[in-house]
């Protein structure tokens, strides 16, 4: 008989695979049991985050490949963009954990949005950032954060004068950014610097220090 939805503790068993890096026993799971059409269905009841979030948060890369091979391309690109409760993506926790590797694929393989915000309004770069996490930082920086250029060419009788922001101005954004979450923290609004909240991650990992 086909598997046509999963319940909320089967869901919990393969998001805690995911989280382990078990790669032989998820694939056993969606090769004997489940359809991987149903992976974009599975998500933590609490924190809404999905197999490929905890598998990109522990650096399990082979995990992370596997797991968006189960599904389309459309299917693959919506899951590595998938926000939890508090809006984080799996490229949020990959940067933020310092997984260049689960980074590098995620954006360049399955189009992972590298200026996506989350409830914070940090982008990844900020997350890799703020933890110390230079290599993810740098290549980010790097690939995403060319130098500031100016071009000016002739448009009829018009002059266009195009700007392009280079590393400078994205770094002044983020810190702007930065002061606006500190100054919402104050004000009362939740202050966990673009991370989910303690209780909620010690409830499904005690690996993530997110």
């Amino acid at each position: 008989m086909t598997v046509t939805s999963l319940t909320q503790e089967e869901q919990d068993a393969i998001i805690y695979d995911a989280r382990e890096g078990d790669l032989e026993y998820l694939q056993e799971v969606f090769t004997k049991i489940v359809p991987g059409s149903l992976l974009p269905t599975i998500r933590d009841e609490i924190t809404l985050s999905t197999p490929v979030h905890m598998a990109a948060a522990n650096g399990h890369l082979e995990v992370v490949k596997y797991l968006l091979s189960l599904v389309n391309e459309c299917e693959a690109a919506e899951l590595a963009n998938a926000k939890n409760e508090t809006g984080n993506t799996p490229l949020h926790w990959a940067a933020y954990n310092g997984h260049l590797d689960v980074v590098k694929v995620l954006v360049e393989k399955y189009g992972a949005d590298v200026y996506a915000k989350n409830a914070l309004s940090h982008d990844a770069l900020f997350e890799a950032e703020k933890n110390g996490q230079t290599a993810v930082e740098n290549w980010m920086l790097l690939k995403f954060a060319p130098e500031e250029t100016i071009s000016v060419e002739d448009v009829g009788e018009d002059t266009k004068i195009t700007y392009t922001p280079g590393q400078e101005s994205y770094e002044i954004d983020r810190q702007a950014a930065e002061a606006a979450a500190v100054l919402k923290a104050k004000s009362g609004v939740d202050s966990a610097e673009g991370a989910d909240s303690v209780d909620e991650v010690k409830k499904q990992t005690e690996k993530l220090q997110i």
